[in-house]
């Protein structure tokens, strides 16, 4: 069994110290690239997205402190298939994780060090001695993780302050060198602009910077008061993550020099445009704002690395807690930490930079990844109401059927909006899942199972739309008809997937609590 050794104030800083790693490095540049200064709306937009998806997570979390979080909750509601399949896609979302970080700071570094970084058709990719040094880095990643979740939650808490203290300060810098708000300037009376802000939303990094606050959740099954922390540690880190972002956004936008806005936003590149905040701050002369930069580039990305590589190793362990993956998986150390799961992590994170070359692509994918896993909330409370409407739920929802609907809705937009050239590469690595529990488990029949027929015609049908729609697709089906349709969709399959609960859970839910909770 896990230790519970993490406080209220640890799981806070885990949560919200996670969402400022290297997504505030890149994704004001990036917004700014997509939509300009409408990418302002686009964080206004997903932080309100992520309260409504936040809040069925608080109920469940508060219900069923276990290590794993939300990838727990499908195999209690709708059985060992769907269980897995969400299990896998959380893990998928949060495997990439590491990596990304280490591209982040291997890609701020280049700036001192370009034999680390290569670009090639607007693509940047790492060089063998980028390889090199990113196998070091989660070598030492990985290594920390071993010494215990308490000494990881300490270390966590106290650089959490770092992570916060430079954001803010380049905040302050950049709104004080600017002097004005000229070229803050919406456009939005053209479907276009709308198009640009829910891309930007889903697939520049905004979507991806707000991921952090599942970390709570993850590590449940550690913190010692679970009922009231995780849903302090959810809703917290949401809105600290807004205001820092919103305002970094704004301030990155404001001290943008006119001359590099000749040809428009999306065509924004300034020297050191690979390092976007360093590159910016040294253009207006902000040397010691730049060196702070060049070193929490480094400084936030690992520890958010470190967080990361914690939770990924707990879904692997929640899996095999569950029965989805082999029992080895479960082995511990002294230190009471999976070390199995680290290990495998390790692997997969190091050949994640081959198909995803770029800080960019990484987080598309990982982001279409993380929206789909967040349709476990909505899914899984209502089932759950069903299932045992008597339990005791230390964080009950208002009107949990009204915002579920809302929630699974918002998700399945903003999966939608991750386009076509993201979805089809997720459907994939979805069906490689599938065949490894088909593997592992040596047979399944997936005509016999209602359950899993339910989330394959969920995922297929939005490939479908996808396909057919205008983020990356062939644009048959035009803005905002797309959204519309995408309406009805959702709420069908929300209403089909309550028609498909398992009818054993109650036993295995207690099963599995008691098991973990000791």
């Amino acid at each position: 069994m896990l230790k519970r050794d993490i406080s209220t104030t640890n799981v806070l800083a885990a949560a919200a110290g996670s969402m400022i790693g290297s997504g505030w490095l890149f994704s004001p540049y990036i917004s700014a690239q997509m939509a300009g200064p409408n990418a302002l709306i686009s964080w206004i937009i997903a932080a309100i997205f992520m309260l409504f998806v936040a809040l069925p997570l608080c109920e469940l979390g508060s219900m069923f402190p276990i290590s794993g979080g939300m990838s727990n909750y499908p195999t209690l509601t709708h059985g060992k298939e769907v269980g897995f399949l969400f299990a896998w896609t959380s893990w998928l979302s949060y495997v990439v994780m590491t990596p990304i970080e280490v591209q982040a700071v291997l890609q701020y570094a280049s700036y001192f060090f370009p034999a680390l970084i290569a670009q090639e058709s607007n693509t940047l990719h790492l060089t063998e001695i980028g390889y090199i040094a990113a196998f070091f880095i989660l070598c030492a990643v990985t290594l920390l993780n071993t010494f215990g979740i308490k000494f990881l939650a300490e270390c966590s808490k106290y650089a959490s302050l770092i992570k916060f203290a430079i954001p803010l300060l380049t905040i302050f810098s950049l709104l004080h060198v600017s002097g004005s708000f000229k070229n803050v300037s919406l456009s939005l009376s053209h479907t276009k602009d709308w198009e640009n802000i829910f891309s930007a939303l889903s697939t520049a990094g905004i979507a991806f910077a707000f991921m952090g606050f599942q970390n709570g959740l993850i590590i449940a099954g550690e913190v010692r008061k679970p009922q009231r922390d995780i849903p302090f540690a959810i809703l917290g880190a949401i809105a600290i993550g807004f205001i820092l972002y919103f305002l970094l956004q704004l301030s990155f936008i404001t001290a943008i020099p006119q001359k590099y806005l000749a040809n428009g936003w999306s065509h924004l590149n300034f020297p050191g445009s690979s390092s976007p905040l360093v590159g910016i701050t040294t253009l207006l002369g902000l040397g010691i704002i730049a060196t702070l930069l060049i070193f929490d580039a480094s400084f936030s990305p690992l520890g958010t690395a470190l967080v990361y590589t914690t939770a990924t190793s707990r879904i692997l362990y929640g899996m095999a807690i569950n029965k989805h993956l082999p029992s080895f998986l479960l082995n511990l150390n002294r230190h009471k930490i999976p070390y199995v799961t680290l290990l495998i992590n390790f692997c997969v994170g190091m050949l994640s930079f081959m198909p995803f070359p770029g800080w960019q692509k990484m987080v598309a994918f990982l982001s279409s990844a993380g929206i789909l896993s967040y349709g476990i909330g909505p899914i899984c409370l209502l089932a759950m109401r069903k299932i045992q409407p008597h339990r005791r739920r230390p964080f009950k929802l208002s009107y949990a059927t009204t915002v579920c609907y809302l929630s699974f809705f918002i998700c399945s937009l903003m999966l939608h909006w991750c386009g076509f050239s993201v979805l089809w590469k997720l459907y994939i690595a979805l069906a490689v899942g599938l065949a490894i529990y088909m593997g592992y488990h040596k047979t399944l029949d997936i005509m016999k199972d209602r359950s899993l027929q339910w989330f394959i015609t969920y995922i297929t049908s939005f490939l479908v739309i996808s396909y057919l729609g205008p983020f990356d697709g062939l644009g048959l089906l035009a803005f905002p008809y797309d959204t519309l349709l995408i309406l009805p969709v959702s709420w069908f399959m929300l209403y089909l997937s309550q028609t498909r609960i398992t009818e054993t859970d109650t036993l295995e839910i207690d099963e599995v609590v008691n098991a973990e909770m000791g």
